[in-house]
């Protein structure tokens, strides 16, 4: 063994330490070494951006998905009627499954707050159905407030369910959520559309990512009425009939642009523009372009970090002014242009729900786009006639009769060295003709022969306008890529 002590004293007598000393000859040879290597060129470091944003997994692999799962604060599922049952067998067979978490999971036991939402024990009956990655961005996620935004994003991380959508703020809400396989990795990334229509305006707040306030991902859209040449002047006439009024107010509204469009108009916070007399009515609509842009950077990187990219939508918006809010089987512009872009984006499924009905599906550049699949657990509440007989029944068909929300889609796509195959549909049934008992309504069942060709034949015409052709096997839509 080297005996140190004389260096050492004399190093001490400099000022300088032993650690020292060696740390400048590493730091010398090192130097030298690289020197030795100047002349020896070390090819860049690039990716290959096309082959980051592919489809990943290239084993055969199987994805499944459901729309809104809706909370409530009784038991769900499971119930031993072979119509569910083979629905949870195709849901559990899947190498993921998806489903949208509609509304807070709750330990009332600990909770003192209104009873709103599920249960914690609902997260064994997500499970039981198979359902291993959920979004939570929708307009029933701050029911419980705060606090139940967290108590429901832990029972999901107790369970080992991914979640995307909600978070203690905004940069925790776009962030995507990664679920793993044996095949490989499956990241999702959730949110809501937010219009003037909404039925929460007060999410706007939670979308500033300074804030501390649980985040809900939003997408911002503004809608703009398209009218007839003949409506636009009797709505200038309108205006300018208010706008008169200006010398009335001692600090009046800002006068009229010169330049003011001929075919646009703004009329108390709306936006008008004029289209073909046909079109009156329809609705345009266009995306905050910062929460556009946020989005689809949470695309790219969640597809980075993942071998399989999943993005979902909570969307209730309309494509027409006279139609009821979210009973829209027609699909928003704006939902094709989002669709497209995360899919350019390295997106490998889209899948919308909100509207509670059904709407059309695409396959665009070979991947699967999902515009609408209506619900899967969409329970009833008490009805007010049964509650209170000496109340009038002759609302009581219109709460329990709700056709559009009753028939939705379990939907599985099949991939195979890396490249979608083949779309299958599977009709579901939560109650269509009216004639199930509240406590049954609302959960999911195969539909019958003659319900799963009807719900068939009205995806088929809904997805007419995207090029899609559906065949009908066996009581199952199918739909066969070719590459």
């Amino acid at each position: 063994m080297v005996n140190n002590a004389p260096y050492k004293l004399l190093l001490v007598k400099r000022g300088l330490s032993l650690a020292a000393v060696f740390s400048s000859f590493a730091i010398g040879v090192a130097v030298s070494h690289a020197q030795g290597l100047s002349d020896v060129a070390l090819p860049p470091v690039t990716r290959d951006v096309t082959r980051e944003l592919a489809t990943k997994i290239t084993q055969p692999f199987v994805f499944a998905a459901v729309g809104d799962v809706w909370a409530t604060t009784r038991p769900n599922a499971p119930f031993d009627d072979p119509q569910l049952q083979s629905l949870l067998g195709i849901m559990r067979s899947a190498d993921m499954t998806y489903a949208n978490m509609e509304g807070p999971i709750i330990d009332y036991g600990a909770f003192s707050g209104p009873r709103v939402g599920s249960s914690k024990t609902f997260v064994g009956e997500l499970k039981n159905m198979g359902i291993r990655i959920v979004t939570t961005a929708n307009n029933h996620a701050m029911d419980a407030g705060p606090e139940g935004v967290s108590m429901t994003n832990r029972f999901l991380d107790e369970a080992g369910i991914a979640h995307a959508g909600t978070g203690k703020n905004l940069a925790e809400a776009r962030r995507p959520a990664i679920a793993t396989t044996p095949k490989g990795t499956v990241a999702a990334i959730g949110m809501y559309s937010i219009d003037i229509t909404s039925s929460n305006p007060g999410y706007t707040r939670y979308s500033d990512a300074k804030t501390d306030w649980p985040g809900v991902n939003p997408l911002h859209v503004e809608p703009t009425f398209v009218v007839s040449a003949e409506q636009m002047q009797d709505l200038r006439r309108i205006r300018d009939a208010v706008y008169a009024r200006r010398s009335q107010v001692l600090v009046p509204v800002a006068p009229i642009s010169a330049n003011e469009p001929k075919n646009r108009i703004s009329l108390f916070g709306t936006q008008y523009k004029v289209g073909d007399a046909a079109d009156a009515g329809n609705l345009n609509y266009t995306m905050d372009r910062r929460d556009f842009r946020d989005i689809i950077q949470s695309v790219r990187e969640g597809k980075q970090l993942s071998d399989f990219m999943v993005v979902a939508i909570h969307c209730h918006v309309n494509s027409f002014a006279f139609q009821a809010y979210s009973h829209d089987n027609s699909t928003p512009d704006f939902l094709v242009q989002l669709a497209h872009a995360v899919i350019d984006n390295g997106a490998d499924v889209f899948v919308g729900h909100g509207v509670h009905t059904l709407r059309g599906i695409e396959i665009y550049k070979g991947k699967p786009i999902f515009y609408g699949i209506s619900n899967f657990i969409y329970q009833n509440s008490p009805i007010p006639e049964i509650t209170d007989p000496t109340r009038s029944e002759n609302s009581l068909l219109d709460r329990t009769h709700q056709p559009d929300n009753k028939e939705a889609l379990l939907t599985t796509s099949r991939y195979e060295q890396g490249q979608l195959v083949e779309v299958r549909l599977y009709p579901v049934d939560l109650g269509i003709d009216g004639t199930r008992p509240v406590s049954r309504n609302g959960q999911p069942l195969a539909a019958s022969p003659e319900q799963a060709l009807r719900i068939l034949k009205v995806v088929q015409e809904l997805s007419k306008p995207f090029g899609t052709l559906i065949s009908i096997e066996n009581g199952v839509g199918v739909i066969h890529v070719r590459h």
